[in-house]
């Protein structure tokens, strides 16, 4: 029976040890599991977030800008979390332009001046010196590719202002993927925000000029636009 006792402890303790490993092991991997979940939701969050919204999805306003869906009449200012924005001079257009195989349909140009919130001054920084209130020209935009085939093309490769200043595609701080591929038969649509330096005297029109349209090869199939659209002041 002595002997009996020390062999019966020492089986326990074993079997005590087997089994806290085995838990360790099983809760190291539900830990992993759960990384690699994480993993796989923040990709596809992040793949989303550079994924321009197709005509069939809901529009979503931009984080970095406060939202001017309401602002439709000059002087008008609305306030959010973002910041302070006031409407300075809009052209509702709601005017399709047929480059190519491409229809782009021009909603909204606004005029638009941003006082943002600190937080998205920094943002602003890389756009601007005058981060902390600056005018910028928005453009609210619908394509479809009327091709059965992948189209490349950008709504805004160039925008001249009636005071002789220009932006270029890089400027655009939307960052919303409007330029670029568009699927056979696809759509996109979004805005695209250019902050402008010189808005005195007070702004005219703007003119865009787009890109060409190309195919998968790179071949020129839609020649490139210049649309000047007048401003409501």
């Amino acid at each position: 029976m002595k002997l009996l006792t020390p062999i019966i402890l020492v089986l326990s303790l074993a079997l005590f040890g087997c089994n806290a490993v085995q838990k360790d092991e099983s809760a190291a991997k539900e830990t992993k599991n759960q990384e690699q979940m994480s993993e796989k939701k923040n990709d596809s969050s992040n793949k989303e977030k550079n994924r321009a919204k197709s005509l069939s999805d809901i529009y979503v306003p931009n984080p970095q800008v406060s939202d001017d869906t309401k602002l439709l009449n000059v002087g008008q200012t609305i306030k959010d979390s973002k910041g302070t924005v006031t409407l300075k001079g809009i052209a509702s257009l709601n005017k399709i332009y047929t480059i190519g195989p491409v229809e782009m349909k021009i909603k909204n140009v606004k005029l638009i001046h941003n006082m943002p919130t600190y937080s998205l001054m920094d943002y602003f920084h890389y756009y601007t010196e005058n981060y902390e209130e600056f005018d910028f020209i928005k453009v609210e935009v619908e394509l479809i590719n009327k091709s059965d085939q992948t189209v490349h093309f950008g709504p805004t490769a160039h925008l001249n202002t009636s005071n002789g200043e220009t932006r270029n595609f890089e400027d655009d701080f939307y960052i919303e993927y409007l330029g670029g591929e568009i699927e056979p038969n696809g759509s996109k649509q979004g805005a695209l925000g250019f902050i402008i330096e010189k808005s005195s005297p007070d702004l005219k029109w703007v003119e865009i000029q787009t890109s060409d349209v190309l195919d998968k090869n790179r071949k020129e199939i839609g020649k490139s636009q210049n649309i000047r659209i007048d401003f409501n002041l």
